[in-house]
């Protein structure tokens, strides 16, 4: 007894002695973020009324084929012309980002990872201006931006400072029997000049998210912003840039472009681009892959999903109802994993819609900088064009038998009537053969399908040739996991909707006309480098000799051959005593 009290302050001084030395040497080690200001637009202040009321908003300017119609898609409101990037300018810029690449890829880790904490810190101390600009450019609302936007951004930049690392480090690899004299491993090395080509949902994370991946492994790249939220676009990049240049490092590294289909051609066919990486409709990726097949161009595809929610009759609907309501009416869901598919099981269908149709009913849009507090839920729809296209699903599903029990056709805001507002809607009964099932809706559209039993799930799940993310809730663990891992899905996630992505440390993407490819995650980071594999000798004087029986000229063919028969043997052969035998057979050969 009296031992062990004589050693327990012994072993509290060792502990409190490494977390001393572990303060000291190691974290203050890190290179610190450095702080920069930045002065958001004026637009992006809530009440800002300058601009003019497009009576019929487009980002077409008639006339000028050079220039780009911003406008808040909540109001209408014109937020000013952009010049869209001209084919000459994307030239120059490709050029000086591959030259500020070169010594870019000299840099350690360290020297990165300050450039990403500078970045970070710059975020976090900026939340609501970040949100506000999103929400300017994109008609979302605050909650939106913070949780799409930001709280996204925030993860991928936290799980790169601190395990970007461990992901592109130098990874050692077994060299086997036959090289056993040998070191072998895989060298993670930077692409070069990387592109992204990225769709308007989340101007702020679907800019900045590849950037992040592209510098942490040391390449340079070009982002090509959708034309539809080209007025954000100059502060996200003025905020990399400066993150860049206060940390020492040459803002050239880093260039977003905005434009057209001809820029975003350009892009993708050209041979100054080392990896692709997309986001948008299988139709535009299909051509992103034709137009980067030109040069052999790797590319990550991410084309959008038609999710599904398998909700069993055991689930924990207080839990899940809540769960699913966001997953439809975040980002008036113009999102990737927006749940477009609900299946309830038969026994609480009932329960399950009529709780759903409440909760629809109450949902309110508007513009969240321009309306009274606490009076917008869902905010607005990028796209202009989109209206027709949704009326037209509804429509093909209440004439094949679907109830549509809430909204179902565009709003006419009282204060926006500029605005582009689909009114929340719910879609009841719905089966397989209606078009809405197969095609990605991008809009605050809830669809509620029944289901009978794990086959019928399975069955109607599969019936869309999307495969992006999913979800299962039940209260039987077992049976949930069971289910979700038969998705035919690259994400799945058990009583949840979308957290996959939060976990940064996992990749994301799809299956079948969803795309393929990954990022985030360590496999997002690698597919940004070149995994070059590597060997060198052990023992430096133990080098690979070449046997006389099979240098050049050789001498006798048979006999060489007889020799690499036996060394097949040797190396390879099922039981020692095969290998022994093999090697005494060489050894006479060899004679």
């Amino acid at each position: 007894m009296d031992g062990s009290c004589q050693v327990l302050p012994v072993a509290l001084a060792v502990i409190v002695g490494g977390v001393v030395l572990y303060v000291v040497f190691v974290r203050s080690s890190s290179s610190k973020a450095v702080p920069f200001e930045l002065k958001p637009p004026p637009e992006s202040l809530p009440g800002w009324t300058a601009g003019e009321i497009l009576q019929e908003p487009s980002i077409q300017v008639a006339g000028a084929p050079e220039l780009i119609q911003c406008f808040d898609p909540a109001t209408g409101r014109s937020l000013g012309r952009v010049p869209a990037t001209t084919l000459p300018q994307l030239a120059d810029k490709m050029q000086r980002a591959r030259s500020a690449q070169v010594s870019w890829a000299q840099t350690t880790f360290e020297q990165r990872r300050q450039v990403l904490r500078t970045l970070h810190a710059f975020v976090l101390g900026h939340q609501r201006e970040i949100c506000q600009v999103a929400c300017r450019d994109s008609g979302k609302t605050l909650i939106d931006a913070t949780l799409g936007e930001v709280l996204t951004t925030a993860a991928k930049l936290q799980w790169t400072i601190q395990h970007g690392e461990d992901a592109l480090k130098d990874d050692r690899r077994d060299p086997g029997f036959m090289m056993m004299y040998k070191r072998a491993k895989v060298v993670y090395q930077p692409r070069g000049l990387v592109a992204a080509l990225v769709s308007w949902n989340y101007p702020f994370h679907n800019t900045v998210g590849p950037v992040i991946s592209a510098l942490f492994a040391g390449n340079a790249i070009i982002v090509k912003a959708s034309e539809h939220v080209a007025w954000s676009m100059c502060y996200w990049e003025q905020m990399v840039k400066r993150a860049l240049n206060v940390c020492g490092h040459d803002p050239d590294l880093v260039h977003f472009v905005t434009g057209f289909a001809d820029i975003g051609s350009a892009v993708t066919s050209s041979p100054l681009i080392d990896h692709i990486t997309f986001i948008g409709s299988p139709e535009v990726g299909k051509l992103v892959m034709r137009a980067a097949s030109a040069n052999l161009t790797p590319v990550t595809l991410e084309l959008g999903g038609k999710d599904c929610a398998i909700v069993f009759s055991d689930a924990d609907l207080a839990q899940c109802v809540p769960v699913l309501m966001r997953s439809v009416i975040q980002n008036a869901s113009q999102n990737c994993i927006g749940i477009e598919r609900i299946l309830v099981q038969d026994s609480v269908y009932s329960k399950v819609v009529a709780e759903m149709t409440r909760r629809m009913k109450a949902v309110r849009v508007g513009a969240i900088l321009d309306d009274e507090p606490n009076s917008v839920d869902c905010g607005a729809m990028v796209l202009p064009n989109c209206f027709d296209r949704l009326e037209e699903l509804i429509a093909d599903a209440v004439s094949k038998g679907a109830r549509c029990l809430v909204g179902g056709q565009r709003y006419r805001h009282p204060h926006h009537p500029h605005g582009q507002y689909f009114a929340p809607t719910l879609l009841v009964d719905v089966t397989p053969d209606m078009d809405i099932t197969r095609n990605e809706t991008f809009g605050p559209i809830m669809v509620i399908m029944k289901f009978s039993d794990e086959p019928d799930a399975l069955h109607k799940v599969h019936s869309s040739p999307y495969g992006l993310g999913s979800s299962v809730f039940s209260s039987d663990r077992a049976r949930a996991r069971r289910v979700a891992l038969k998705l035919r899905t690259g994400m799945t996630n058990v009583n949840d909707f979308g957290v996959n992505y939060i976990c940064q440390s996992l990749p994301f993407g799809g299956v079948g006309i969803s795309g393929f490819g990954r990022f985030a995650g360590p496999e997002g980071l690698r597919a940004l480098c070149v995994e070059k594999a590597f060997t060198e000798d052990r023992i430096p004087f133990v080098k690979t000799p070449i046997p006389p029986i099979v240098d050049y000229p050789i001498q006798d063919s048979e006999k060489g051959y007889a020799f690499t028969q036996q060394i097949v043997a040797f190396a390879y052969a099922d039981s020692w005593w095969q290998s022994i035998k093999a090697g005494l057979r060489l050894g006479k050969i060899s004679l």
